[in-house]
């Protein structure tokens, strides 16, 4: 008895640490990348937290890609601009069918969009000469965007020159 007990106890606690993120993702390739694309992420002129450890992650996939860091956004060929969003939360009521267990689950709508610019064929900002966007949507229990991001970023990245329409998309996630 004491063992059962222990597996259970250690599942439940193990739970917790795991988890199961989904949702769909849309991508679109529609220019062809500069040769030697030098680039720069656009963003806020007030950098939050949250917004300095997206940047940084989105570079690390830019330079896998073999694009080349400009220290100067007046050198760059190509801007990597994102967003994102969370909803407000909803919350789910749900009971066993004798109704004697309920359980309530809130869940916040998720958003997050990369878009690669050619800075060279755009003329800003009448035109902008998108590369590559990709999309993603998902629902979950978690508001947390940072540590949402690495996640998201890399599922919209696994799809990066391609172009898939509400792809689904399953990651186990450790919190």
């Amino acid at each position: 008895m004491r063992g059962y007990a222990l597996v259970l106890l250690l599942t439940f606690v193990l739970s917790g640490c795991v988890g199961m993120l989904s949702g769909t993702v849309s991508t679109a390739t529609y220019l062809e990348t500069p040769r030697q694309s030098s680039f720069t992420i656009v963003t806020p002129d007030s950098l939050s937290l949250t917004d300095r450890h997206i940047s940084v992650l989105i570079e690390k996939k830019m330079l896998e890609r073999g694009y080349v860091k400009t220290d100067s956004p007046k050198s760059a060929n190509v801007a990597v601009l994102y967003k994102y969003s969370v909803g407000p939360g909803a919350t789910e009521i749900s009971s066993n069918p004798s109704g004697t267990q309920i359980a309530t689950d809130t869940t916040f709508p998720r958003f997050f969009q990369i878009m690669i610019v050619d800075l060279q064929k755009s003329k800003i900002p009448e035109k902008i000469e998108v590369i590559w966007q990709g999309e993603l949507r998902s629902r979950g229990g978690s508001e947390n965007i940072s540590k949402l991001a690495p996640y998201f970023i890399d599922v919209l990245f696994e799809n990066y020159g391609g172009t898939v329409m509400n792809k689904r998309f399953f990651k186990t996630i450790e919190w």
